[in-house]
């Protein structure tokens, strides 16, 4: 269990119970299958075809570190968190995150009503076949950019570098944890039944 952390690298603490460096080496065969994830674009500067800018460079790295691989993905989150998405909005510059979190109901629920379950590891509905009320809590936050690291070369010609992936990835869910675990930290304390 993570606590009250919303994300975290599941190498960097041991939580999955491989050997050491296992999933690093996943990540890094995953970034050199979504090398597309990090291709220059419009200008940016680049070198071996990878992008150089901290925002894109962080967004591919995101991308790929949530895509499940094998059995998990590369960032864990905690059972709360249903859904975590982090783009680059067409109206605005910079980053969005956008986080939704398992909530509990801010009113008792009427006889034979279900809402969320806890089956390790996240929290799930009841089956259909049961009434069921669901409440959950939409975090959409813009994240400063500045904090991002530029990346410095590509690994090869058109494969990000996995050090860089992993920096910018830190430096992401560094940002995303300062928002989301205040909020986490209030919902279990908040519902009676994690």
């Amino acid at each position: 269990m993570a606590g009250t952390q919303a994300f975290w690298i599941g190498a960097a603490r041991g939580r999955d119970g491989a050997e050491p460096g296992s999933a690093q080496e996943r990540y890094g065969e995953e970034l050199r299958r979504w090398r597309h994830a990090f291709e220059a674009v419009d200008g940016e500067p680049a070198a071996g075809g990878v992008t150089l800018d901290p925002l894109h460079f962080a967004l591919g790295a995101w991308e790929v570190a949530t895509r499940p691989v094998a059995e998990h993905a590369y960032v864990r989150r905690h059972p709360r968190v249903l859904d975590a998405a982090c783009h680059r909005p067409e109206e605005v510059p910079g980053l969005l995150a956008v986080v939704e979190l398992a909530a509990p109901l801010a009113f008792p629920l009427p006889q034979g009503w279900s809402s969320w379950q806890r089956q390790e590891p996240t929290y799930v509905p009841p089956p259909y076949e049961r009434p069921t009320a669901l409440s959950t809590l939409e975090l959409r936050v813009p994240l400063p950019v500045g904090r991002l690291p530029t990346p410095t070369h590509a690994r090869a010609a058109g494969l990000p570098n996995l050090d860089d992936a992993q920096a910018s990835l830190e430096a992401l869910l560094a940002e995303l944890n300062a928002v989301v675990n205040p909020f986490l930290h209030e919902l279990e304390e908040a519902d009676p039944a994690r």
